[in-house]
């Protein structure tokens, strides 16, 4: 099998994020994994809605645990998020949700075991609270792949595949 493409697997969570936010106008979208597997014909898609931290741990173990079961290649994960801009100076504690400076966005995530690739599209609303109208690419933010790490990520690619 061919090593994954991680523009792909970009793009076509995008265009699901567009789908449900934009032409469906459903309220809200649920976190999705999207799991290539190592034979190709075991990929699988797994939606994972949760409503608190520790539902949100229990998710992520139970897929990373299909990962490692499909000897998954890579995985792209999308959810709806805030995120805050602070200079690299600074330290924040808080959660971006609590800041009046945040940015509503959906935050897309593709790795194959060695390299992160992401995508950040910017919630756009007719009016605050409103509905969304747009999502809007940011390519500042989308251009952060090498430098991301994440808990979420962890260990999802099985061992093997980073040798």
């Amino acid at each position: 099998m061919n090593k994954p493409d991680l523009d792909e697997l970009l793009k076509h969570a995008e265009e699901n994020a567009r789908r449900i936010l934009v032409k469906e106008r459903q309220g809200e979208m649920a976190p999705v994994f999207h799991l290539i597997s190592g034979d190709g014909e075991h990929d699988t898609v797994i939606v994972t809605p949760w409503r608190d931290d520790f539902e949100k741990k229990l998710a992520v173990a139970k897929v990373k645990q299909i990962a490692h079961e499909i000897d998954a290649l890579a995985v792209c994960f999308s959810s709806e998020c805030w995120m805050l801009s602070v200079p690299s100076s600074q330290k924040y504690h808080e959660r971006p949700s609590q800041s009046p400076n945040r940015i509503e966005t959906v935050f897309i995530l593709a790795y194959d075991g060695e390299e992160v690739k992401c995508s950040t599209l910017q919630t756009i609303r007719d009016k605050p609270g409103g509905k969304i109208i747009a999502l809007v690419k940011d390519e500042d933010l989308s251009n952060l792949g090498g430098d991301y790490e994440s808990w979420i990520l962890d260990g999802m690619i099985p061992q093997a595949r980073l040798d």
